[in-house]
């Protein structure tokens, strides 16, 4: 197995490969989108947002299956048991199979339907668009997930050397969005588009594949255990709560385009995609940041030091807070200026679109640290019918307001379903069963708001200054807005947090971390 990291160089390592490798990561998807719309448009645009949110929804046949078995894998691994590694693996690797076949199967029946979820099924006809192809090509991009040993990466996750799979998944990003730039040019061709996507997508998963054989080889040890039936029972019950989470996960995001794409129109649903990059981009780096941790948390968990858990908890929440206050007041300031420079005045929505979408991010930041600790703690059974009561506050306050708001109505029905169950009743789970009512969930509570305060304060002064100093010069604007943004947010929330414990946590943590790395840049200078 080679020798071992400790963890918080592991999380160092994880969280550096996810910042560094994500922004080579956005600045080539910007570029591969600039050059869709420039030889495909907007239809075509649309279709692309729509049919990834059906996958999207596709994709909740995983039962939270991935997250059950990562929590099952902490112990194990702790203890270097190998053989029931194993037995854990085969398990998942028949599961996943299963997975397989049965999301192939729905997405199968899901096309006679194509015509009623798209509003201008009859328009893509007129343009020689084959809807139905290029459904078949998203859906096989979605099975071959489950097909191609994707699998296999779990091992490596729970070691925590995540950063190994971020380097392939960028080198795979990276190369196949060139090849889809150079098709595009040549051949203004959306179903070779997809395809390239389809090859990218199992060629990553067989190279991660390899990269765990070679590391834990065995993983691919026979044997004819098995995990026992009662076990089973207990993975699967667990998964049923984890399929609540990720049905409301589906319901509070990946509806968003079918309920636009149904009431409205493709068309917005491409406009709105060009905001959604900035979602999705954002949303894929927090999932990369948190996951970075997530796995040491979960070996963390196992050493039932309560105390020194709820110091890393705070730590991660200051953290959390800082990443998705920047976003949010980054995004409410500047997503505008972005859009307007890079593809025009055509493709810009009005305020308070973005100012709702930093609002969405800064929620979502929380949301997903919350998850993560909740995950990593087996917390899947104490909140599992809350996502109900979420799913269902975000399809009447999206579906009412549509119509009246438009495409604003839907980010509001997103909000408000996260601050009226995640924001409030999460964070008393993990503090009543995952640190066992040892600390106060109220302090928790006026701590966060107090800092939600102070963000909605710096928001507000970092846009009265950006509405008045270097506007209207295209990416100027953008980028000296965006450092504003960049510098503001932190520096004013670490200067009012350094005296409080998390924040002399976090700073000790990056003065070692920078002193660390500037020893091994000066022993190799």
């Amino acid at each position: 197995m080679g020798k071992k990291n400790s963890r918080t160089t592991n999380t160092l390592f994880n969280f550096t490969s996810s910042m560094g490798g994500q922004f080579v990561t956005i600045v080539m998807q910007f570029i591969t989108r600039t050059v869709f719309i420039s030889t495909l448009g907007k239809s075509y645009l649309g279709i692309n947002g729509l049919f990834s949110n059906i996958l999207t929804m596709l994709s909740l046949a995983e039962f939270g299956v991935g997250s059950a078995i990562l929590f099952k894998l902490y112990e194990p691994i702790a203890r270097d048991d190998r053989h029931r590694i194993a037995v854990l693996m085969k398990f998942y690797k028949d599961v996943y199979r299963i997975i397989g076949i049965a999301v192939a199967g729905i997405g199968v029946c899901l096309i006679p339907f194509l015509p009623f979820l798209i509003n201008d099924y009859d328009k893509l006809q007129a343009l020689h668009i084959n809807a139905v192809l290029i459904f078949i090509l998203y859906l096989l991009k979605s099975v071959s997930s489950y097909l191609f040993f994707a699998y296999k990466s779990a091992i490596v996750k729970a070691n925590q050397k995540e950063y190994l799979i971020n380097v392939i998944s960028y080198g795979f990003t990276i190369g196949s969005g060139l090849v889809q730039i150079i098709f595009l040019l040549l051949f203004e061709n959306f179903q070779i588009y997809v395809l390239i996507s389809v090859i990218s997508v199992i060629a990553q998963n067989i190279a991660c594949a390899r990269l765990s054989d070679k590391m834990y080889p065995y993983i691919n040890e026979k044997t004819d255990d098995k995990v026992s039936w009662s076990e089973v029972k207990g993975i699967f019950k667990d998964c049923a709560a984890l399929f609540l989470y990720k049905l409301n996960n589906f319901v509070l995001k990946a509806t968003d385009n079918i309920i636009l794409s149904k009431f409205i129109g493709l068309e917005i649903v491409g406009v709105y995609s060009n905001y959604y990059i900035f979602y999705t981009t954002i949303r894929t780096l927090f999932n990369k940041v948190f996951n970075s941790v997530s796995h040491s948390l979960g070996n963390l968990h196992t050493g039932h030091n309560k105390k020194h858990e709820y110091q890393i908890f705070e730590a991660v929440d200051l953290i959390t807070i800082i990443l998705g206050g920047t976003t949010c007041v980054g995004v409410f300031i500047v997503a505008n200026e972005f859009v307007l420079a890079w593809i025009g005045t055509e493709w810009v929505l009005p305020q308070p679109f973005s100012l709702l979408m930093g609002m969405e991010l800064y929620t979502l930041a929380i949301r997903l640290m919350l998850s993560k600790y909740r995950t990593t703690m087996g917390l899947f059974q104490q909140a599992k019918y809350r996502p109900v009561a979420g799913m269902i506050i975000n399809l009447i306050v999206s579906i009412t307001l549509v119509n009246h708001w438009g495409i604003c109505g839907v980010l509001v029905g997103t909000i408000t379903a996260d601050w009226t169950t995640y924001m409030w009743y999460d964070p008393m789970i993990i503090h009543k069963y995952g640190f066992g009512e040892s600390f106060p969930v109220v302090q928790y509570y006026i701590k966060n708001l107090k800092y939600l305060v102070i963000v909605a304060l710096i928001g507000a002064v970092d846009w009265m200054i950006c509405t008045h100093i270097l506007t209207d010069l295209g990416w100027i604007s953008v980028i000296a807005h965006a450092m504003i943004c960049a510098i503001t947010v932190p520096v004013t929330l670490i200067a009012i947090s350094v005296r409080t414990p998390e924040g002399q946590y976090v700073y000790k943590l990056s003065m070692g971390y920078v002193r660390k790395i500037t020893k091994k840049l000066l022993k190799r200078g």
